[in-house]
């Protein structure tokens, strides 16, 4: 598949994000996550104290992440961290779902493209499980799986 078909069928801008998923995850999917994002990437994890003063660090804090999911953390949590120089960000929004998104238009070209399949396969290894890439808000339906990668096996719609 050229760039341009994967530019207009995958990385098009229509004002959206692009979503990747990991469903059916589970905390200890989680933590390895995290443990790999913290190894392998500069990130930038922020929360907020009691005082409302935004806390920065350079990297995630499972042991946080795991305080909002139970509700004793009165934060609202974030990360970020660079592939390629594609901006990926995670909002830790269920322990059952580990979501990145991405704008497609940081996607300029065919090796930030593979970047991103390269995280993709590492992850799917990883984790034992499919990742997916869909638009925005589109995970559960197949027709809207955009890339997916289970172990080495890749497809691109």
């Amino acid at each position: 598949m050229t760039w341009e078909n994967i530019k207009q069928n995958v990385y098009y801008s229509d004002g959206s994000l692009r979503d990747i998923y990991v469903l059916d995850s589970t905390k200890a999917d989680w933590e390895k996550w995290i443990n790999y994002i913290n190894e392998n990437y500069e990130v930038k994890f922020i929360y907020y104290n009691k005082a409302g003063k935004e806390i920065s660090n350079n990297k995630i804090d499972f042991q946080k992440v795991v305080e909002y999911w139970e509700n004793t953390l009165d934060s609202v949590l974030n990360a970020e961290f660079l592939i390629n120089k594609v901006v990926f960000k995670c909002y830790f929004f269920s322990d059952t779902e580990i979501e990145n998104d991405i704008w497609p238009n940081d996607v300029s070209d065919l090796e930030q493209h593979n970047s991103i399949v390269e995280y993709m396969m590492t992850i799917s290894k990883l984790l034992g499980k499919e990742i997916f890439m869909t638009p925005e808000n589109y995970n559960e339906s197949s027709e809207y799986k955009l890339v997916v990668v289970n172990n080495e096996d890749v497809l691109i719609n």
